[in-house]
């Protein structure tokens, strides 16, 4: 199969060069020319932090171009399944240009997105194409245009969003569309622990809460993620933020049980020396998914009429942070 992926960044290159390494015919989208050009002349690199040898793949096991280019290449030789996983502020400023022309063709993608937002996009975007959600906690770190570290293996969970998408019912294995099977089958083949799941809305919005939960607070603060269970202020802050979201997931019938706010100190616990995300663009000046992670929490509570002023502050805080002054 053919698999087009749009973004080079460090989730886009772990995938790439795995999937790559697998036998799996890959074609990777670039934002710069420069990043393109690299791919093709130099190949891809992933490092482990873990001490495993590195894996190269040489720039003629694949080939490597600038996201404009994709529109064109998928009317002349559509591939068989996109992965996007750009962060938000991407998909939703510059992909809409980019993914219009293809309104009509009925592909297969697949968003690899923090938060809520990016897939509604996306189906109201390409209204004939078949729209999925993937929930990753893999870890990985780009070092150069044409290198990622891998900081730390995780799972891959692929579904459909019936809470914001089109309510398409997969009741029986044989249902699930051959090309998402297949996507499956060479993420395996490449040695990620990867599974198709009926259940994604729960995942999706697990996962949200510990974003929302957790990335805020390591930017403000400036820690890792494991110092946010050093000091009991920084804890009542991070349940304080948990307590309001649980309110909204429940006026919105999303089960947030006590089992959540374990869920998120474990993972505070699991990753204690990484930098989030978030963290990592507010030290780089960049905009952060704020908006799409605590932001949507808010949202959500608009919807129900309840107010989020926790999250609605911390939103602020962190946009503030990254204000570039003119």
């Amino acid at each position: 199969m053919i698999i087009d992926i749009i973004g080079a960044g460090s989730l886009g290159l772990l995938l790439a060069g795995r999937l790559i390494s697998g036998g799996a015919v890959l074609r990777i989208w670039c934002r710069s020319e420069e990043q393109s050009r690299a791919l093709t002349e130099h190949g891809l690199t992933i490092s482990y932090e873990d001490g495993t040898a590195s894996l190269t793949v040489g720039g003629g096991s694949f080939s490597a171009g600038t996201v404009k280019e994709y529109t064109q290449q998928q009317l002349t030789d559509p591939g068989d399944v996109t992965l996007i996983t750009v962060k938000q502020k991407v998909l939703h400023q510059d992909l809409p240009e980019i993914l219009r022309p293809l309104r009509g063709l009925n592909l297969t993608m697949i968003g690899f997105q923090n938060g809520c937002g990016h897939l509604e996009l996306l189906q109201e975007l390409l209204p004939a194409s078949s729209i999925w959600a993937a929930v990753t906690t893999e870890a990985a770190k780009r070092k150069t245009l044409t290198e990622v570290i891998h900081a730390g293996k995780g799972e891959i969970c692929i579904g459909k969003n019936s809470r914001s998408l089109d309510g398409t019912k997969l009741n029986e294995q044989n249902s699930w569309p051959a090309a998402v099977i297949s996507f499956i089958d060479a993420l395996i083949t490449a040695g990620f622990d990867a599974s198709l799941s009926k259940e994604v809305d729960t995942i999706i919005y697990r996962k949200l809460m510990i974003n929302a939960l957790i990335n805020p607070l390591t930017a403000v603060w400036r820690v890792r993620n494991g110092e946010l269970l050093d000091s009991p202020g920084r804890m009542q802050l991070m349940k304080e933020l948990y307590t309001e979201a649980a309110r909204i997931y429940e006026a919105c019938g999303i089960p947030a049980g006590p089992q959540l706010w374990d869920a998120a100190q474990e993972v505070c616990r699991a990753t204690s020396g990484n930098i989030s995300s978030m963290l990592a663009d507010v030290l780089a000046a960049r905009e952060t998914e704020i908006r799409w992670i605590n932001g949507s929490i808010v949202e959500m509570g608009r919807r129900q009429e309840i107010d989020a002023p926790l999250h609605r502050w911390i939103c602020g805080l962190v946009e503030g942070m990254t204000v570039r002054e003119g």
